[in-house]
């Protein structure tokens, strides 16, 4: 037999394993697993992932430390961060304790003087608002304000909702210095001007704890957006002889008071420019006057592809508040947009009330994070033949920018670590493809496992299934000069699963359409190239739906049943189980993550996710590995961490075997395999199967006998025996 002629991953083969028979899903984060990357610790490696973050601070643990809640317009997701010495660990079960109803927008203020932060948000008719109902250092907790209404003012001619765009991002703040917060937005139609909503509370109670805002302008500051760099100032856009108003997209808007001087600034930028500019109020508190703009901030202005937005918060504990800057968007618009530094902070080396900012990163806290940008979509296979499971790792890049794999070694002994060992794996970006989605198959039936990725042409936007063929004996030996494209074509944010669903040893397709279908196309191909035809539309009930698209799929023995459980994924962050998906007619699992002990329904891991499993622990059963829209990678371990037994559970089957029958072996941990003639002669390479997953081999290509199998994991062998008979 040729060495290397041996195996081929596939799937999951269905037959029962009697000391792993616990029928359970139940998970939770783990952040243990170290990874290394440029010579340096990721202490935050495991925390999703960063794009159009907003920022707020919140004690959130009851420690009076300010921690840092973000909430992520890209993935529609808050993220909660607590402040550990100088540092923020990612802690996500404090995300529970926030609305469910959150969108497009939070800020964290004290609209009622008690010493806790409200929270403000979008609603459909403009501005709701959540009271912090917190009681000592208990949990958080949230009252609707005005029973769930939107939040009222006194127009010209009477009470209406305070409209807002929902792309936009109202300033709330104490605008005139009178200790009640006030509320500055631009105007939800017609010019592109300010208005100014003050709240009398004050005034008419001596009190801050209500809202009784009337609008006093619809002009404040008098000056109108016209263009990117181009404003008016006392006159309209048309009466500057440029035409009106060119550009209706979102606006963001902050006020600070930059000279000390007691009246406030404005901090502004809007959908399609790629600055910040700064409008000096050179009137008063009362009466704002702006006749000025400058890029912002002074040294080196803001220049990002698209809409940023400014948030005034410490996040470094010198008691100086700091100015973050992000792109505020809901997907990517632009292929300019670099969302692996899209995070930039400016330090404050000035006061509150004048501050001094200077540049310090453009990676705020995302360059303590496996983050590859966006959409990252995460696959695993022992590259390097050295008995464990290596995380491989595609993203988006963008329709104008070259795409590819990055791959981390694991260099761990038992539970896993990673060091980033490539950013252009096998050379991927000559072949101008981005989208990259990758995953490990023998799709030219020659007993390697290849690596195989969706992604989409650069030249004509075609996206359509790839691979590689491995030429290593073990391991994994591909470069991109030799490319293969099967001619399979999905839609760009489509997904696709090589996995054996009929068991006869090749690699089948579960096809997550934009429709919100799933489907089965069975493997038809014969010699070096594999051939699809539909044989189920709408697998395990998932037919066309308007309450999802473009499911992602990943299967694995979750429960140590020994059958293979199937993972879907949706583009709001959950991700659903199927028991023994073969069986025809699994119910769903929406309930397997825990926090805090108790079980969460369809949690949002990031927005659009991609799982993938695979055992970086030496539990009885795998973790699950989630990439997200944000870029980043979450861990979720099993509950009970149940270790393995001394002895590993080994299964080869059928035995004896035909000449023209697969032969599976099965084991329940990560191992090595080898065969040998009765005389101890090697006839390949060791090559490395995952822990309970069915991997196919080929017994036509050995010659009728017997034959020893050698078994390495965690350093010890262990031998069997097969039989192929004619």
């Amino acid at each position: 037999m040729a060495a290397g002629k041996i195996v081929g991953v596939f799937g999951s083969w269905g037959f029962f394993i009697a000391s792993l028979a616990q029928a359970q899903f139940a998970y939770q984060y783990d952040q243990t697993i170290p990874v290394e990357a440029n010579d340096r610790v990721l202490p935050l490696a495991w925390a999703g992932g960063l794009n159009a973050a907003q920022y707020n601070t919140l004690d959130l643990n009851g420690d009076m430390q300010p921690d840092l809640v973000i909430y992520d317009r890209s993935a529609n997701k808050v993220l909660t961060f607590v402040k550990s010495g100088s540092a923020f660990v990612y802690n996500p079960v404090y995300e529970l304790q926030f609305p469910a109803t959150i969108g497009s927008w939070i800020l964290l203020r004290d609209y009622n003087c008690d010493g806790k932060k409200d929270l403000f948000t979008s609603d459909p008719f403009g501005i709701r608002l959540f009271v912090n109902t917190r009681q000592g250092n208990g949990p958080l907790s949230w009252r609707p304000y005005n029973n769930g209404e939107p939040i009222y003012t006194k127009g010209f001619s009477g009470t209406i909702n305070l409209k807002v765009n929902e792309t936009d991002i109202p300033a709330i703040e104490d605008v005139d210095g009178d200790g009640d917060l006030d509320i500055l937005n631009f105007r939800f139609v017609g010019f592109n001007t300010v208005e100014y909503h003050r709240n009398f509370s004050r005034e008419r109670t001596t009190t801050c704890d209500s809202l009784q805002l009337e609008r006093i302008t619809q002009t404040y500051g008098g000056f109108e957006d016209c263009s990117c760099g181009r404003m008016a100032f006392g006159q309209t856009c048309a009466q500057t002889g440029g035409g009106r108003t060119q550009h209706a997209g979102g606006k963001s808007l902050l006020v600070l008071d930059l000279n000390n001087d007691g009246d406030k600034e404005l901090i502004y930028s809007e959908e399609s420019c790629a600055q910040l500019y700064m409008l000096e109020n050179t009137g008063t508190s009362t009466t704002a006057k702006f006749e000025t703009f400058v890029p912002y901030p002074p040294g080196q202005p803001v220049a990002m592809p698209y809409f940023p937005a400014a948030f005034f918060e410490d996040v470094d504990g010198d008691g100086r508040r700091d100015l973050l800057v992000t792109p505020t968007q809901y997907a990517r618009s632009l292929s300019a947009i670099d969302f692996q530094r899209s995070n930039w902070l400016y330090k404050n080396n000035g006061t509150n009330s004048a501050p001094q900012f200077t540049f310090v990163t453009s990676q705020f806290l995302q360059a303590d994070m496996i983050d590859v940008g966006d959409n990252s979509t995460p696959a695993f296979f022992d590259f390097d033949n050295d008995g464990d499971e290596d995380l491989f790792m595609g993203y988006y890049a963008g329709t104008n920018s070259r795409g590819g794999i990055w791959l981390f070694e694991n260099v761990g002994t038992g539970t896993a670590a990673f060091r980033l060992r490539n950013t252009d794996f096998a050379g991927l970006r000559f072949l101008n493809l981005y989208n990259f989605k990758p995953q490990f198959a023998d799709l030219n039936r020659d007993g390697k496992v290849d690596l195989a990725f969706t992604a989409t042409a650069i030249q004509n936007g075609q996206t359509s299934l790839f691979f590689l063929p491995n030429q290593s004996a073990a391991g994994l030996d591909v470069s991109a000069a030799n490319v293969q494209n099967t001619g399979f074509r999905i839609g760009p944010a489509e997904n696709l699963l090589l996995v054996d669903i009929d068991l006869n040893g090749f690699p089948d397709v579960l096809w997550g359409r934009s429709n919100g279908s799933l489907q089965f196309w069975r493997n038809r191909g014969s010699g070096g190239q594999p051939e699809f035809s539909l044989a189920t539309d709408g697998y395990l009930g998932l037919a066309p739906s308007t309450s999802r698209q473009n499911l992602a799929t990943a299967t694995g023995d979750l429960d140590g049943d020994g059958k293979s459980d199937l993972l879907v994924g949706d583009q709001f962050g959950g991700v659903v189980i199927y028991p023994n998906f073969r069986s025809g007619n699994p119910a769903p699992v929406d309930d397997w993550l825990l926090m805090n002990g108790n079980p969460v329904k369809r949690r949002n891991l990031g927005g659009r996710v991609w799982p993938a499993v695979a055992n970086l622990f030496t539990d009885a059963r795998p973790a699950l590995v989630v990439g997200n829209t944000l870029g980043g990678l979450h861990v979720l371990r099993p509950t009970d961490q149940t270790e393995l037994s001394e002895e590993p559970v080994i299964t080869l089957y059928p035995n004896p075997v035909q000449e023209s029958e697969s032969l599976f072996i099965r084991a329940d941990r990560v191992a090595q395999v080898q065969f040998f003639t009765v005389l101890g002669q090697p006839l390949h390479e060791p090559f490395t199967i995952s822990a309970n997953q069915s991997t196919p081999l080929n017994p036509g290509l050995l010659a009728p006998g017997l034959y020893l199998v050698r078994i390495t994991s965690r350093g010890k062998s262990y031998a069997r025996r097969v039989v192929v008979i004619r």
